[in-house]
């Protein structure tokens, strides 16, 4: 058998198990929610990748290995295994979420709102053409990352601007808190506007210094929010968000077709088609290649970071050094390998099975319904175990490096939530006075 029909049938069969899975998945029930359209992510990163294989362009810097069957079956279980409090919750739907009662959902929101203006005056005047320059100017993407790059040495090191690590450390607590506040039968429409507005700021802002990554997890997760509180909305609020979602989506794909064309078509001669393909694809045939075996691992140093930087004082602060700490390794953070990958990478294929199995035992314990009802702070559990399957679906860890900053905000958050409920339940009467609105 050829190399490349082996490779199309392994490819071939691993989108067909996706597809399979999203079928078994509607038929428990035939609502589409969060998991839903994260299995749908896996098959469009899964029929890309096949296109990929089969482009007749190659991007010489990037040549894919033979693929082999037992890497896919590693990373589809994992992925499962990673899904599996969205199953769960799937295979029992809720009918109400027990709102808190707490005004801290009310201050976290005006931070977020205050911190994103204070975003607009680097997004208007540092932008130099902004939008219609990404898109008219070829040069302009690479520009404005190899910019981002020349400064990449010193990120990590320092604190620059404050509200923009607040801002960004909540970006996605803020489509949390935007789609559950749509969700209440009293609307607080200036909270809603807000949040709104925090997350097309948490749009622009990278997309101005010519960053892919970032954007797509902003568009992710406003999707994979919308899709988890879908069901507590009305039909018509839905359909317009539907609508706005649609129109978003299309005008942010131009931008990002124009800067990957910007930073690789120096590279090689190849269509619009080959270097997206190429972007949307890798993930998949990379973890095939290196995931299981990537000629040593980095002990946690990209997916907990900072972790590592409060007892190691030798751990990379950013990826430039990182990458020249570990310049042996066949594969690093230059390619997506998923997030099932970067763990792999991290930590090595056992020791990463271990992880997943604890946090997600963790979660799906946390998660639980009652009467047909969760609890906000399950609710938002859910949501992280959800953005962490959606946002690194194709690429990596999304809160790796300085973005455990996120992390653990959201980790509070949670713990807050849990925290206050106890209370309440302790002191009823004082915490109603307290938390009186």
């Amino acid at each position: 058998m050829s190399q490349v029909l082996s490779d199309n049938l392994i490819s071939i069969a691993y989108l067909l198990m996706w597809i399979g899975t999203l079928v078994w998945y509607q038929r428990k029930n035939p609502k589409w929610d969060g998991g839903s359209v994260i299995m749908l992510s896996y098959i469009l990163y899964a029929f890309i990748s096949v296109l990929t294989i089969n482009d007749p362009v190659e991007i010489k810097a990037y040549i894919y290995l033979p693929l082999k069957v037992f890497p896919y079956i590693f990373l589809y279980l994992m992925l499962m295994l990673a899904l599996s409090p969205a199953i769960q919750y799937h295979l029992h739907p809720i009918k109400s979420i027990i709102a808190p009662n707490t005004r801290v959902i009310k201050i976290l929101c005006w931070v977020i709102i205050i911190t994103g203006l204070l975003q607009l005056p680097d997004i208007i005047f540092n932008s130099d053409g902004g939008f219609m320059k990404l898109v008219m100017d070829t040069d302009a993407g690479k520009d404005a990352y190899m910019e981002q790059l020349d400064n990449a040495s010193d990120s990590g090191t320092k604190i620059t601007n404050l509200a923009s690590i607040v801002f960004n450390s909540l970006t996605d607590i803020s489509v949390f808190l935007c789609f559950y506040l749509i969700t209440l039968k009293r609307k607080n429409m200036w909270l809603i506007c807000g949040l709104l507005f925090g997350i097309l700021i948490s749009i622009l802002q990278p997309l101005m210094s010519g960053q892919r990554g970032p954007v797509m997890y902003a568009v992710l997760t406003a999707l994979v929010g919308f899709m988890l509180f879908k069901q507590f909305i009305s039909h018509k609020i839905v359909s317009s968000v539907r609508k706005a979602g649609i129109v978003v989506a299309i005008i942010i794909m131009v931008p990002i077709t124009a800067i990957t064309l910007s930073r690789f078509s120096n590279r090689v001669e190849a269509t619009i088609g080959t270097f997206m393909s190429w972007y949307f694809g890798q993930g998949n045939i990379y973890f095939n290649n290196y995931a299981l075996d990537n000629n040593g691992i980095r002990y946690g140093d990209r997916t907990f970071n900072l972790v590592k930087r409060l007892v190691d004082s030798d751990t990379p602060k950013n990826f430039v050094e990182r990458r020249e700490k570990y310049h042996h390794l066949s594969c690093d953070d230059n390619l997506f390998v998923t997030f099932v990958g970067d763990f792999c990478i991290d930590f090595g294929p056992y020791v990463a099975v271990l992880i997943f199995l604890v946090f997600n035992f963790y979660v799906l314990r946390r998660t639980k319904p009652k009467d047909d009802k969760m609890k906000l702070h399950q609710v938002f559990l859910l949501y992280f175990t959800l953005c962490i399957c959606m946002q690194g679906g194709m690429t990596l860890f999304s809160y790796s490096d300085t973005a455990n900053i996120k992390m653990f905000v959201m980790i509070l958050f949670y713990y807050y939530l849990c925290y206050h409920e106890k209370l309440e339940q302790r002191f009823p009467k004082k915490m109603k006075i307290c938390c009186k609105e």
